[in-house]
């Protein structure tokens, strides 16, 4: 049986929220319920999650659009690098977007609620996948404490675990990620410091770039017109967890997010449980070359 997912992400600035997209919708593990999408220019966002979709020939589900703003204070932004998104800016792969008009509609609800709506109407059996800031999940928590007792697991890709710095996924709303751990939703954790090992080669892009599936197109415009040079699979990873959890080495223990000091603001920090009875699992190793070929043979042969 497919596994019933909610992707929620801020798809558009980075390569690999488009990448874990399609690995979801090349992996018959899943059963995709809708995205999320979620900061800054959120209707960009939604814009190129259903083009994604639509090539993929998936335009049935839905993408709900969420609020561009965010929980923390605005004071926090003179720490975050793409404040500019705020003001409306268009992420930098939006031009691997189809036009409006050969799209359909998005959700007529916005992130939150769709979130609460698709979990309280389930059989609490809906995995939730962050790969973008907590605010959407967090607002749902929010307007529905009861989706904390039906959400089996929040797969997040976020934090940096082995120094202390603030990855970017939590300080772009260190509030909502630390709601969202402060919740008691079981939430698998793969940060920055396990993601950045799954990294293409010469040879990785050369397989995209040679590829004629339409969605392997899609993405190989998407990342000719995003700004970095070889992608790295950060979101993908998370994805893959549910795949192949072999494939993450995790710790057992809970994460809580730094949110009174400005000098370890958004900051994440991990205290291991001896007894494997903390909510969290993170990650701390990787299987990096089998997890970027696990990507590769799928989403280049969907």
């Amino acid at each position: 049986m497919s596994m019933k997912v909610i992707l929620d992400t801020d798809m558009g600035d980075d390569i690999d929220d488009a990448y874990a997209l399609a690995l979801i919708l090349a992996s018959e593990e899943f059963d995709l319920l809708g995205v999320t999408t979620v900061f800054g220019n959120t209707p960009a966002r939604t814009q190129q999650a259903l083009t994604l979709l639509q090539i993929a020939g998936r335009s049935e589900v839905p993408v709900a659009t969420g609020a561009p703003g965010v929980l923390s204070p605005r004071l926090h932004y003179k720490f975050t690098p793409k404040e500019n998104y705020l003001k409306g800016n268009l992420p930098c792969q939006h031009s691997s977007s189809l036009p409006w008009e050969k799209l359909p509609a998005p959700s007529a609800m916005d992130a939150p609620r769709f979130i609460v709506e698709k979990v309280m109407n389930g059989d609490g059996d809906i995995t939730v996948i962050t790969i973008g800031a907590l605010t959407n999940l967090a607002l749902a928590t929010v307007l529905e404490p009861k989706i904390c007792a039906k959400i089996p697991r929040v797969v997040c890709m976020g934090g940096f675990f082995d120094q202390p710095v603030a990855e970017y996924n939590i300080n772009c709303d260190p509030i909502a990620a630390s709601l969202v751990f402060e919740s008691g939703l079981p939430m698998t954790v793969v940060g920055l410091d396990v993601t950045l090992k799954c990294q293409f080669t010469d040879e990785d892009l050369s397989r995209l770039y040679q590829s004629t599936r339409p969605l392997a197109c899609n993405l190989a415009d998407a990342t000719r017109a995003w700004t970095g040079k070889y992608p790295v699979l950060h979101d993908p990873l998370a994805v893959e967890t549910l795949i192949r959890p072999d494939l993450v080495i995790t710790r057992n223990g809970n994460v809580r997010v730094s949110c009174t000091e400005e000098a370890t603001y958004g900051f994440t920090v991990f205290q291991s449980s001896a007894d494997n009875s903390g909510t969290h699992d993170v990650g701390f190793g990787v299987k990096h070359r089998e997890a970027i070929d696990l990507w590769l043979e799928r989403v280049l042969n969907y």
